[in-house]
């Protein structure tokens, strides 16, 4: 066994905005992980867009066609806060002309350096990394020819396989769709390798998690066996319990009064702001707080405070300042995951291919919810 770190991709800038990098792997060896770190520079007045609504889908396919790895970066970002416990590594700051970063794994296993599940790459003629990316260019969204990747790699491709190797993971999006005011959507699941577990996205702006989808199930030959059902807002709160998800989310925010802030938490629960500013003598001074909360968004109000000798009314503060914001919502943030290998099993890994049909039911509670449904499953061999 002999896991090794190398660069696939060394703090590349990107000639253009938008378009999709792709990038050649190794024709052979045991790949553990990709590591993608995504750099974006500010706006010149500010960076109000998260860095990952830049990226637009993250792939691995193999031989043209075969779609070893398959995420948007919104549910990339989801499942890198379960596998890792909390948000992923990033530098979110909102500052004008700052560069922000993002951190996001590609596992093939359960864990980095996972000896028993991993990417045989000598299986393939050729594989290759795709990442589609598009962020708004804007004085208050990102600098024009700024966006950066790095991309680290784990592989063993020293001969000697690192373990007794029972396959890979792949994780795929399996459809996408926007939520109705009523009814069940069902999802047929392919039947053709075991499941490790499966996630379930659902944002829609200042709308708290829970409401646009309100139950899941999962659905064995037309409701004969039902191996999952549950509340939304139930799966999360054990979605955190039972894997010890760290459900905080900070930000630097540059705002003025009456601007709201996407926490990407799903709902909040808890939230704090302060704002960074010198005192000097005699001047007015910043004082913000949280107007009101609705779902994940935060408006914040600011206030201009008497700071002089001469008493005036406080006056609503309209310039940008600096603020630390930081959220608290429940689980994963906009997400809740379905878990079948438990504790990192395989033989309790939800087997379909005796099965007849294999269904995913979701409730529709609220129309406008951004759904998407992806799965992981045991590619053997």
């Amino acid at each position: 066994m002999s896991w090794e770190r190398r660069l696939l991709l060394n703090a590349e800038t990107q000639v253009s905005d938008s378009a999709t990098r792709r990038i050649a792997l190794p024709r052979k060896g045991a790949l553990s992980a990709l590591m993608l770190r995504t750099r974006i520079t500010n706006g010149a007045t500010a960076g109000e867009e998260h860095i990952v609504d830049a990226i637009d889908k993250v792939e691995v396919v193999a031989d043209g066609s075969n779609v070893l790895f398959s995420l948007e970066g919104v549910e990339l970002l989801r499942w890198a806060w379960y596998w890792l416990k909390r948000f992923p590594p990033q530098s979110w700051n909102e500052g004008l002309s700052v560069v922000q970063e993002l951190n996001l794994p590609i596992f093939f296993g359960r864990y980095l350096g996972d000896p028993m599940f991993y990417l045989d790459l000598g299986q393939y003629r050729d594989v290759e990394l795709r990442i589609q990316y598009s962020p708004t260019i804007a004085a208050t969204s990102f600098a024009t020819g700024t966006t950066q990747f790095h991309i680290p790699f784990w592989v063993d491709d020293s001969g000697s396989p690192p373990g007794p190797r029972l396959g890979f993971l792949r994780t795929t999006q399996v459809k996408a769709f926007t939520s109705v005011a009523s009814g069940d959507d069902i999802t047929e699941l392919s039947r053709l390798y075991k499941y490790w577990d499966l996630m379930v996205y659902c944002r829609e702006a200042a709308i708290a998690d829970g409401v646009d989808i309100t139950t899941v199930e999962v659905r064995v030959d037309d409701k004969r066996i039902i191996p999952f059902t549950g509340i939304w807002d139930d799966i999360q709160a054990e979605n955190q319990q039972m894997f010890d998800i760290d459900p905080l989310v900070k930000v630097t925010a540059l705002r003025a009064n009456a601007a709201t802030i996407g926490m990407l938490c799903g709902r909040i629960l808890e939230a704090k702001v302060k704002e960074r500013f010198t005192y000097v003598a005699a001047t007015d001074f910043p004082m913000h707080t949280i107007a009101s909360v609705a779902g994940d968004v935060i408006t914040v109000a600011g206030q201009l405070v008497e700071g002089s000798a001469t008493y005036a009314a406080v006056a609503l503060d309209t310039t940008r300042r600096t603020l630390d914001v930081q959220a608290h919502g429940l689980g994963i943030g906009n997400a809740i995951v379905i878990p079948f290998a438990l504790n990192g099993n395989p033989d309790l890994a939800l087997d379909p291919t005796q099965m007849a049909r294999l269904q995913l039911a979701l409730t529709n509670g609220a129309a406008g919810g951004a759904v998407k449904i992806s799965t992981r499953e045991l590619v053997p061999g």
